[in-house]
C-alpha cells in the first residue's frame, strides 16, 4: 500500500463506511441506528461526517426519511465487498466463491472476448452466482484505470507496467497485415511492405504497443503509413476491413476464428517482433481472494484454449 493510501485511511474513521452501507440499504436514519445498536443522534452525526468525508451529500430528504443519491448507490457494491473481506480477515474464514457478493470489472482485447466471455459467465454462474461481471471496453490507459480502481483485471499488450501493477503473460501474438478477399492486395501472392503501405490502413486505437511497432516498421523502411480509419475495438476494425478499402494489423489468431477465416486474407509480418499479451491487476487486489480466484480462472481458461488449439502455445 503506498504512502498516500495510508494517509487517506489514517484520516478516515472506517466505522463511517459501515454506517454508509447500512444507511444506503435501510434509507432511514432510525432503522440504521437500530440495526447498528447506536442512538439516532449518533447516526445523524455519522451522516454529517460522511458528507464531509465525500465532500458532497450522499442522501437527500424523502418524505419522513432519506434517499440515497446515485453516487451513494454506486458505492454500495464496493462497500459490501469491503465488509465481506473485513469479516473474512477477522474471522479467518475460508474463501467460498458461492457466498461472495460483488462486482468484477474487467477489460480485454475484444477479439479474445468472443471466446472467453461465454466461459467466464458460465464459471461465475456455476461457482459464484452472486458476482456481477462488468466488461469495460479496453482503454488505452488501462494502467491508470487499474490504479484508480475503475478496473480490477485487464489484458493488454503493453510492456513495463508501473511497479504497483502485477502481470502474468497469457499469450505471444504474431501480427499480420489483414485485408478483405476483394482488396487489391488479395490479387498478389506475397505482397511486399511497400505494396501493403501503399494502401490506406486502419488503426487499432486502443493499443499503444502494436500501433507503435507498425509505425516504426514503416519508418525503418522509408515508407509512409496513411491511417484513414481508426477504432478502439478490434472487432469493429475487422468489420471495417470487409469494405475492401483498408489494410489492418491484427493478431494472426483472429484470422483462425470461424467467423473470420473465410472473410479476410492475412500475411504474416516477420519484420515485426512477437508481442506478448499480459493479464494485469493492481497491487491493491493482489491478495483479494475474489480477484485472485477469478484471475486464476481466466488463466485456466487460456490454458484450455491453447490445449484446444484456439490460441497458439507459448
Amino acid at each position: 500500500m503506498n504512502h498516500s493510501d495510508l494517509k487517506i485511511i489514517q484520516q478516515c474513521d472506517l466505522n463511517l463506511l459501515l454506517s454508509l452501507a447500512v444507511l444506503i440499504e435501510e434509507q432511514s436514519v432510525s432503522k440504521s441506528a437500530e440495526r447498528l445498536s447506536i442512538s439516532q443522534p449518533a447516526m445523524s452525526q455519522n451522516l454529517k461526517k460522511l458528507r464531509v468525508l465525500f465532500n458532497e451529500p450522499l442522501f437527500v430528504k424523502s418524505g419522513q426519511g432519506i434517499k440515497a443519491t446515485e453516487k451513494a448507490v454506486a458505492l454500495l457494491p464496493k462497500l459490501r465487498e469491503w465488509l465481506q473481506m473485513s469479516s473474512r480477515l477477522i474471522l479467518q474464514q475460508p474463501f467460498e466463491p458461492a457466498e461472495i457478493h460483488g462486482v468484477i470489472r474487467i477489460a480485454f482485447m475484444d477479439d479474445l472476448t468472443q471466446k472467453m466471455v461465454p466461459m467466464m459467465i458460465e464459471k461465475l454462474l456455476s461457482d459464484a452466482p452472486h458476482i456481477e461481471l462488468e466488461f469495460i471496453h479496453k482503454p488505452k490507459d488501462l494502467f491508470t484505470m487499474l490504479e484508480s480502481g475503475e478496473l480490477d483485471i485487464a489484458a493488454g499488450g503493453k510492456e513495463n507496467p508501473p511497479a504497483n501493477i502485477y502481470g502474468r503473460q497469457i499469450n505471444t501474438d504474431i501480427y499480420c497485415a489483414a485485408y478483405a478477399k476483394h482488396h487489391p492486395l488479395a490479387q498478389i501472392a506475397s505482397p511486399s511492405l511497400q505494396q501493403i503501405f501503399s494502401h490506406n490502413t486502419a488503426e487499432y486505437s486502443a493499443s499503444n504497443l502494436v500501433e507503435d511497432e507498425i509505425n516504426s516498421l514503416a519508418l525503418r523502411h522509408g515508407l509512409t503509413r496513411k491511417v484513414t480509419f481508426s477504432s478502439a475495438s478490434m472487432t469493429v476494425m475487422m468489420h471495417g476491413l470487409l469494405a475492401g478499402q483498408h489494410v489492418g494489423f491484427i493478431p494472426q489468431r483472429a484470422l483462425n476464428y470461424p467467423d473470420w477465416k473465410h472473410k479476410l486474407n492475412g500475411i504474416a509480418l516477420p519484420q515485426l517482433p512477437q508481442l506478448n499479451s499480459t493479464l494485469y491487476w493492481h497491487a491493491r487486489v493482489h491478495k483479494d481472494p475474489l480477484i485472485q480466484w477469478f484471475k486464476n480462472s481466466i488463466l485456466d481458461m487460456v490454458s484450455n484454449l491453447k490445449a484446444q488449439g484456439t490460441l497458439p502455445k507459448l
